[in-house]
């Protein structure tokens, strides 16, 4: 069957379908600073792209120019606001990603994996990453961090003694790139989480410490965000609206430019909205999807199989956060990752549901063209895994401990949702 699909290349699948989730969404005129769409795509980087790995993929398809153009192509069609990307590698970001994104009001934030550290520059270009990008006109990037798992799981107090944590969790460099972002206009601040965790299934027990060391740093991480000052001159970043040609007839008078807000305040970390994206690497009845929905891990979890992890397996695992799947509003994607050997769910957009709301989705890949080939990537899909794109609100500020004045116009918004 394989021969037969590397002669001939299937008719391309119709587009996926955005689901509308709440009508106020995608291209309503309402309240649009609050509106804000993000995108989560595991790359498939040039070096893991083998004809071993992927014997069905026409040699072709696996063509990194090709690939990168196809990926370029799907993120710059959908457009979002935020683009979590994982698996980039060095030279693909400085040379490629970040240069062609830049034409698309993209900037960005990278960090490879912890193993480039000890390289040299030549060596360091091969080695894959987490990269951030935001659109400019929209976003003052106000912090940036990188979590490197095993590094931060050693330096623990109480790693001493801990033969897993050195055997099983610190030879394993995944990491988690940390953006945070004002909305130049809306004033509302957002922590953006880019996480790759450890794909081998029988490193259960990584998957889910790497998870809960990245919830933890992410808390902390918070604490310090809380404390950075309001953003006091945004007229820098002013950007002119398009002329429109009738300005200039004697009844028409120009239109008022909209005044940015204040930068909204938070006073604990659990009042920042937050998005965590990315390839956790873990289906939806594990104990990672498990720790992320509800904030904390029974103890004992088959998935930890009695190994030691200092404090994260003797006291509990939590985090402060609600975070919900984007996509459990539709019960989850068939699948986000599609080879023959390997078919789930395994990529999440995670948001704070107590803050923001989801308002649309893209939707699954054509059905009857599934049934046309054997697995991704191929020459529609660059990656084995799915891009996710999400669309969110942000929900209504009642019930903030510092309430800021956004004048009148930002008022009638509010009231409108609230209608």
């Amino acid at each position: 069957a394989s021969d037969v699909y590397k002669r001939q290349v299937p008719m391309p699948p119709s587009d996926r379908d955005w689901i509308v989730l709440d009508e106020s969404g995608r291209g309503s005129s309402k309240n649009p600073h609050d509106k804000f769409t993000v995108l989560t795509y595991n790359t498939l980087c040039d070096r893991y792209a083998t004809h071993q790995q992927y014997g069905y993929a026409p040699s072709k398809a696996l063509a990194w120019e090709l690939r990168r153009d196809l990926l370029l192509s799907e993120i710059r069609g959908q457009d979002a606001d935020i683009v979590c990307l994982q698996e980039v590698d060095q030279g693909s970001y400085h040379g490629f990603f970040r240069e062609q994104l830049a034409y698309n009001d993209y900037k960005g934030v990278y960090w490879p994996k912890g193993r480039a550290q000890g390289m040299s520059e030549e060596e360091a270009k091969v080695v894959d990453g987490c990269a951030t990008f935001f659109k400019g006109s929209k976003y003052i990037l106000l912090e940036k961090a990188m979590i490197h798992f095993g590094q931060t799981a050693v330096r623990r107090p109480d790693a001493k003694g801990q033969d897993d944590i050195y055997n099983r969790l610190w030879q394993k460099d995944n990491i988690a790139v940390v953006v945070y972002l004002e909305n130049r206009m809306s004033g509302e601040r957002i922590i953006v989480v880019n996480a790759h965790i450890y794909w081998d299934p029988a490193y259960k027990d990584v998957k889910l410490v790497q998870s809960a060391i990245m919830m933890e740093e992410v808390t902390q991480l918070a604490e310090k965000f809380i404390k950075i000052p309001p953003c006091t001159d945004k007229t820098a970043f002013r950007f002119s609206e398009p002329e429109d040609e009738t300005i200039n007839s004697e009844n028409t008078s120009p239109p008022t430019p909209v005044e940015p807000s204040p930068s909204v305040e938070y006073s604990s970390p659990s009042q920042i909205p937050i998005l965590v994206c990315g390839d956790f690497n873990s289906r939806p009845s594990s104990a990672v999807y498990n720790l992320l929905a509800h904030g904390r891990l029974e103890e004992e979890h088959p998935d930890l199989r009695d190994r030691l992890y200092g404090n994260l397996t003797r006291q509990g695992m939590t985090h402060p956060f609600t975070l919900k799947s984007a996509y459990s509003a539709i019960g989850e994607l068939s699948f986000t990752n599609y080879t023959p050997g390997f078919t789930d769910v395994i990529d999440y957009i995670w948001y704070s549901s107590n803050l923001l709301q989801v308002t649309g989705l893209l939707g699954e890949v054509d059905k009857e063209y599934l049934q046309r080939v054997p697995g991704f990537p191929n020459y529609h899909f660059p990656s084995d895994h799915l891009a996710l794109m999400a669309e969110f609100s942000v929900k209504n500020k009642k019930g903030k401990v510092v309430e800021v004045d956004f004048g009148p116009q930002r008022d009638r918004d509010k009231d409108r949702v609230r209608g």
